[in-house]
């Protein structure tokens, strides 16, 4: 075997730690980066990085790519940490702000406002009605002054399946699929076993509570993908692409 590194890319969100943090740990060729959703898919393409855990909006729009399976970050319920920050009742929503971390958070924003709200909406820059956050930002935001909508929890009304919001992915030719496929979920598998300490540090860097970031990590969010969560990332697939929200 090679002694070149596998490179994963992820981001810096405490809702992908338990996947990236043990890679290093897990096998020693491995070299871990961390950049801004919007650009894991230009690592990949570009040869910076090997695996990246990218939104699943850019897998649908990367034909290149194809996703390892079993693993990604999805909710079946409230996430806590990709919100629209509602500044009018939602029915009068006209306007949204998205979010430039995430393609997928703006893209089921947009879904869920149309068909599940009926709302008619146009992209803004700033001063819109609604604004998309995700990640700590969010998780660890006040409510809006018209509240808050809990993506996840809305798409589970809509549809009553899971979200997937990211998944591990690599380029159609890359060699070593099964090779970093059992590499993530080896880190996958160490991750969980020292969540105590993920949420340690997570409540020092933060000042919040212990139990706040393992009820997040541990019920909020779930890393193993079953055939309910790939249902549920078909039917968004199909959903956006059945119209014209553009991604």
């Amino acid at each position: 075997m090679s002694e070149e590194k596998f490179i994963f890319a992820g981001a810096p969100y405490s809702n992908s730690a338990p996947l990236v943090d043990k890679l290093m740990e897990v096998d020693s060729r491995v070299r871990v980066i961390n950049d801004h959703p919007s650009q894991l898919v230009a690592d990949l393409n570009a040869g910076r990085a090997d695996v990246a855990l990218v939104p699943v909006v850019h897998l649908f729009n990367h034909p290149e790519l194809v996703m390892l399976e079993g693993l990604g970050v999805a909710a079946d319920g409230p996430v806590k940490s990709v919100l629209l920050k509602c500044n009018v009742p939602v029915r009068e929503i006209k306007t949204v702000e998205r979010d430039p971390a995430s393609a997928t958070s703006n893209a089921l924003a947009e879904l869920l406002l149309k068909k599940h709200y009926g709302c008619s909406v146009e992209r803004a820059k700033s001063n819109a009605d609604a604004v998309v956050v995700i990640g700590d930002r969010a998780l660890l935001s006040c409510p809006a002054p018209a509240g808050d909508i809990d993506l996840a929890e809305a798409w589970k009304e809509m549809t009553g399946l899971p979200f997937v919001f990211a998944v591990w992915a690599v380029r159609r030719d890359f060699p070593e699929i099964e090779m970093v496929t059992k590499i993530a979920q080896q880190a996958y598998k160490a991750g969980i076993e020292s969540l105590e300490n993920i949420v340690a540090r997570y409540a020092d860097e933060f000042g919040t509570a212990t139990t706040f970031w393992l009820d997040y990590l541990s019920h909020s969010i779930h890393y193993e993908l079953d055939a309910r969560d790939i249902e549920g990332l078909t039917e968004f697939r199909m959903l956006i692409t059945d119209g014209p929200l553009s991604c």
